[in-house]
């Protein structure tokens, strides 16, 4: 079972990579900017302009309003570091494969539908496929090495061999 376990491990990791792509993608044509401007007045500018946020273009790049723009980059880096074993071994995420189906379609619904146009929907019905799959491999109780790794781990600091 752990060789099915690490194909369908590999395939999820694809949907990520893909899901990192569309990222790149994204910042390469919607790069953040890093332009602040000093000039801003402290009090209103007349009587019939109440403020002026002369930092909304740094603002909307990387305070919370801008996160949209960085889900997808984001998402896929965390969906990558899921394949490295000492990446997340500290969380110790994914255990099972229905963790991973949670995340693959959290994936699919935040950071692929709607980004980069049908890249972004075929990314969206592959990682929602696979999540799908990886539901009956949880219910299953498949586990790739990875999974099995992170299991034996656990096991021996509880004191258990």
């Amino acid at each position: 079972m752990g060789k099915i376990g690490n194909f369908f491990s590999y395939v999820g990791v694809a949907t990520s990579f893909a899901t990192f792509i569309i990222g790149l993608l994204y910042l390469w044509n919607k790069p953040p900017k890093f332009k602040l401007k000093f000039d801003c007045p402290w009090s209103d500018p007349d009587e019939y302009t109440f403020w002026v946020d002369c930092n909304q273009e740094w603002s909307s790049s990387w305070g919370m309003v801008g996160l949209p723009n960085w889900i997808c980059f984001l998402m896929g880096t965390g969906g990558l570091l899921m394949a490295a074993p000492g990446a997340l071994e500290v969380v110790g995420f994914p255990k099972n494969f229905l963790q991973y189906g949670i995340f693959l379609f959290a994936q699919a619904i935040l950071a692929n539908f709607g980004q980069c146009g049908k890249l972004g929907v075929f990314t969206g019905f592959a990682s929602v496929t696979v999540a799908s799959v990886y539901f009956v491999l949880g219910a299953l109780d498949v586990k790739s090495d990875r999974m099995e790794d992170l299991e034996d781990h656990k096991l021996a600091a509880d004191g258990e061999d």
